[in-house]
C-alpha cells in the first residue's frame, strides 16, 4: 500500500501526464518580451517533501488567471501536467534537474487544504566560492551561494545601456574567499533598505538562482 498518494519530483519522466504531486511554490518570477514588455508566463520552483526541486513554467496563453493566484511559500496540488527533458542547450537554469514542468489546458493546480507531510519553506543547491570560474564557464545553470555581507554600496547609477539602471553592490564572505554582488534597480533597493533595519551587525544571506559573470577575467 503506497503510503504517500502523491508522485515524487524524483519519479517525474515525459511518458505521462496523468502526475498528482503536492508541492510548495518556494519561488515565483514572469518571463517579460523585452521589446514589448509582454509577459508570456510565470516561471516557478516547486520543492515536494523530500526537498527535490523542479523548475516550472506556466504559459499566460493557457493559465492567466493561475499566475495571478499563485503565491510564493504556499503548498498546491498540481495534476495533469507535461514532463520534458532538457534539451541541452538551456541557459539560466534555476535547478540542476534534467527535467522541467509544463502547464497545459489540462492542468490543475489547487491550493492544498489537507494535512500531509512537511515541506520545507525553502531548498537550496549551495555551491563554494571557490567554483565560481569554473561555473562562469558553463551558462545552463544559475547557482545558490551562502555567505556574510559586507561593504554595501547603493544607489549606483549606470548608462551603460539605452535606460539607466541603479546598481546595489556588495561583497558576500564565505570565512575563505569574497564575492562581489551586483543587485540592480528595485530588488537592490529593497535589500538595501532591508539591510538598513536589520539589528544584527553581521547579516547573512543565502541568494538563489544568482547568474555568474566574469568582469576582467574576475
Amino acid at each position: 500500500m503506497k503510503l504517500n498518494k502523491y508522485d515524487s519530483i524524483k519519479d517525474l519522466t515525459p511518458t505521462r501526464f496523468d502526475w498528482i504531486c503536492r508541492l510548495r511554490l518556494q519561488t515565483k518570477w514572469t518571463s517579460v518580451d523585452k521589446k514589448t514588455k509582454e509577459i508570456w508566463g510565470l516561471n516557478m520552483m516547486l520543492i515536494d517533501d523530500s526537498n527535490y526541486r523542479i523548475h516550472a513554467f506556466a504559459s499566460t496563453k493557457f493559465c492567466k488567471d493561475l499566475i495571478n493566484q499563485m503565491k510564493e511559500g504556499t503548498i498546491y496540488v498540481l495534476a495533469n501536467f507535461k514532463v520534458k527533458d532538457y534539451v541541452g542547450d538551456e541557459t539560466s537554469r534555476p535547478v540542476r534537474n534534467n527535467k522541467h514542468i509544463y502547464f497545459t489546458t489540462h492542468t490543475k493546480c489547487e491550493k492544498d487544504v489537507g494535512v500531509g507531510l512537511r515541506i520545507e519553506q525553502h531548498a537550496f543547491d549551495l555551491f563554494y566560492f571557490g567554483e565560481m570560474l569554473k561555473l562562469a564557464q558553463d551558462n545552463r545553470f544559475l547557482i545558490d551561494v551562502v555567505g556574510q555581507v559586507r561593504n554595501v554600496r547603493g544607489n549606483i547609477k549606470s548608462t551603460k545601456t539605452d535606460s539607466e539602471k541603479i546598481l546595489t553592490k556588495f561583497e558576500l564572505f564565505d570565512g575563505r574567499q569574497t564575492l562581489d554582488v551586483t543587485f540592480f534597480d528595485a530588488f537592490g533597493v529593497e535589500f538595501e533598505q532591508k539591510l538598513r533595519l536589520a539589528k544584527q551587525q553581521e547579516v547573512v544571506v543565502v541568494i538563489c538562482a544568482a547568474k555568474i559573470s566574469l568582469y576582467e577575467g574576475m
